[in-house]
């Protein structure tokens, strides 16, 4: 592809980008932050001086606690909750305009003539000289007045103090005697509770003869335990008997009265079977003698059917008294369950009047309760507004100290060196934000951290292109020929062996002067007698061959397809020792013909025959030619035109140059309007051509120069 993407590290602007930003925008830092100190500075010398008296204030969270004496009071709980809030609001108060009216009532009993009164301006006044803070993790506070007088500002803290410790304790014993009154009343309405209270406990006693409730539970209590105690019992009988019926009852209904018989087991169903099984055995002896007519069979069979009948009826009549005795059982669970019920129903009556009775003793023994600790607080506030504890203090009082403590000199001056160097950078970035492009040595070492090689001064009226490029050629003692033949001289130096044969010209943006650049290096080159030829490469755009009035074909891709001899494309100048290579048709894919293998080929016959090769390509921001091309040279210069293209194009133009192994000599500025340069830079640059003029070397006119 034709196009390559700029690479992130070029696009990304990082931390060191920004220090490059302050390097060249030092002048702009530096001038805002002497500004800004300077300011500080005058500020500091001509405001007015203020002073700062402090009195300390202990402020009690336990004042009052020393005369409880029920219990012991909980410090680490009452501090964790209520000390905060209690010295905030005590600080809110000291603050307000009421303790400031008081303060300045006061003030003004002194009788002193300093302008401060007690109105609208003098509360405000007040207001602002007041500076209240608490010491942190202590009951200590500061109350400091600034004011421009020191003898006033301990005069007034002083007052803070001692007014607000004054009110505190008026405060504190007005509070004491209200609490008093309302105590007095809240003891006569309990007293008349407490009465009531033991009214109604003593009639719901006699209404309910609770004189022994206790008992009445426990005997209820006993009772009810017999009770289900009995009805488990009969419970486990019933059902025992009940599984012995039933069982009875299927061997009945079976016809098994032999098996019926056994699990009965009374004395004459024992007996009975004994004589059952004596009758059974005679009747099976006769049986197997005598047929049935006969007589002793009969009689046989007669006495063993008289016996089982005998045991039937008595089996029925034992199955019948065992369900008798169920049926008495049954009842007997009944009954127990019924008495069990009206029992719990006693036992839940008996509860409830206990209960009630619980409560109403319970708000008998509160209201007595509440009685004694009303009791108990009024006999403290009693002794409070006897002995007049307050909980606030004079730790120390305010004296004058004559050290102003405004303005802040070293404060002062470290803030306009902080604010300067901010405000200068803000300058500095705001500028470099409105234009990013090259305009000096120093961005281009600082921001582009490659060499600076050179400034080209910019030709005024001149629109020929052949005139442009071959000016320093017709005019060869002018500016822009001397900071050539400089460049040149920095370019020689710079090769790594001393001796340069190829060099590469490019820009990030097409615009930038590259043609005509490589002209005028070709003609320096070329008057050190050493044979140049230039070759353009700039497929897409070639100019060489308009500067020099030639038709593009023959050219560069005409000798690497072959179909032309080297000595047929090559074309001398007017120049001497100078030839050029225009560059030939381009075809669909330019880069792709100049990445082939008969580039550096052409290149080595071509530096068989020329001392130098400068070649021509097209801007390498976002083509690849120049990348391609750079690994056939000794090394690369990067064109930039002044005010003109973005700092971070070029970086990305070098960046990928270095990153396939380029060795990139440097940076020259184009088109430098010195006219508008500081006065350094013009006099460095016109001091050629007043040396030149001195040693008659021409008759070029400096402003006429500078104005290129």
């Amino acid at each position: 592809m034709d196009e390559q993407p700029s690479s992130e590290a070029g696009a990304r602007i990082n931390i060191g980008d920004l220090w490059a930003i302050v390097q060249m925008q030092q002048r702009v830092v530096l001038g805002c932050t002497a500004l800004v100190l300077l300011l500080a500075l005058i500020y500091s010398l001509v405001a007015t001086r203020y002073y700062r008296s402090v009195a300390v204030l202990h402020l009690s969270t336990m004042a009052g606690q020393e005369i409880r004496t029920d219990r012991v009071v909980d410090l680490d709980q009452y501090h964790r909750w209520n000390r905060q809030i209690f010295v905030q609001t005590q600080l809110e108060i000291i603050r307000s305009r009421k303790m400031r009216s008081k303060i300045l009532e006061a003030y003004e009993a002194l009788g002193l003539d300093d302008g401060l009164k007690l109105d609208e301006e003098g509360l405000r006044e007040l207001a602002n000289m007041l500076d209240i803070k608490v010491r942190q993790g202590t009951e200590l506070i500061d109350v400091a007045i600034t004011s421009p007088d020191p003898e006033m500002s301990a005069r007034l803290a002083n007052l803070v103090v001692n007014t607000y410790r004054d009110n505190n304790l008026s405060v504190l014993t007005e509070s004491a005697e209200d609490a008093k009154d309302w105590l007095q009343t809240q003891l006569l309405e309990k007293e008349t509770e407490i009465a009531e209270a033991s009214r109604l406990l003593r009639e719901f006693q006699r209404a309910n003869d609770m004189a022994d409730a206790e008992e009445d539970v426990t005997s209820l209590s006993a009772t009810m335990d017999s009770l289900n105690e009995a009805k488990g019992q009969a419970n486990t009988e019933r059902v025992l008997h009940e599984t012995t019926v039933w069982t009875h009852e299927a061997l009945l209904k079976a016809g098994d009265y032999e098996q019926l018989a056994k699990n009965m087991n009374t004395p004459l169903i024992v007996s009975l079977t004994q004589d059952f099984a004596r009758a059974t055995t005679e009747q099976a002896r006769v049986a197997a003698i005598y047929g049935e007519k006969m007589p002793q069979r009969r009689t046989a069979d007669a006495e063993l059917a008289r016996i089982e009948s005998e045991l039937k009826a008595e089996v029925e009549r034992t199955l019948a008294a065992e369900k008798a005795r169920l049926r008495v059982l049954r009842n007997k669970e009944a009954s127990l369950s019924k008495e069990i019920a009206g029992g719990k129903e006693q036992l839940l009556v008996v509860q409830e009047r206990k209960e009630e009775y619980a409560k109403k003793l319970l708000a008998l023994e509160r209201a007595r309760d509440f009685y004694r600790r009303l009791s108990q607080r009024k006999d403290e506030l009693d002794l409070q507004s006897k002995t007049q504890l307050n909980n606030v203090r004079v730790v120390q009082e305010a004296w004058p100290i004559y050290q102003p403590v405004e303005p802040r000199i070293p404060i002062n001056l470290l803030l306009g060196l902080l604010g300067g160097a901010v405000l200068g950078l803000s300058i500095g970035l705001l500028r470099e934000y409105l234009d990013d492009t090259i305009s000096s040595p120093l961005e281009v070492k600082t921001f582009l951290k490659v060499p600076f090689l050179g400034m080209i001064p910019k030709i005024e009226r001149i629109d020929d292109e052949t005139d442009l490029a071959l000016y320093t050629h017709v005019n060869p003692r002018s500016t822009i020929a001397e900071t050539i033949r400089g460049t040149r001289t920095v370019l020689e130096l710079s090769s790594a062996n001393g001796v340069l044969r190829r060099m590469l010209v490019t820009s990030a943006v097409s615009a930038e002067g590259k043609t005509s650049t490589v002209v005028r290096l070709g003609v320096a080159f070329a008057n050190l007698d050493r044979k140049v030829l230039m070759i353009d490469a700039d497929l897409r755009r070639p100019r060489i061959h308009k500067i020099f009035g030639h038709e593009r074909e023959p050219g560069f891709t005409t000798v690497l397809s072959g179909a032309v001899s080297l000595d047929e494309a090559i074309h001398e100048t007017a120049v001497p020792n100078l030839w050029y290579l225009s560059s030939g048709r381009g075809g669909e894919h330019p880069n792709e013909l100049l990445a082939s293998p008969r580039v550096p080929e052409l290149l080595d016959t071509i530096g068989e025959r020329f001392d130098l090769i400068l070649i021509d390509s097209p801007p390498s921001v976002m083509l690849s030619d120049a990348r391609i091309l750079s690994r056939y040279v000794d090394g690369v210069v990067v064109l930039a035109r002044e005010h003109a293209t973005s700092r971070v194009l070029i970086r990305d133009a070098i960046v990928g140059l270095e990153q396939v192994g380029a060795k990139v000599f440097g940076v020259i500025v184009n088109a430098v309007d010195f006219g508008k340069r500081r006065t350094s830079y013009k006099y460095y640059y016109g001091y050629g051509y007043r040396y030149d003029k001195y040693y008659g070397y021409g008759e070029a006119s400096p402003d006429d120069e500078a104005s290129q």
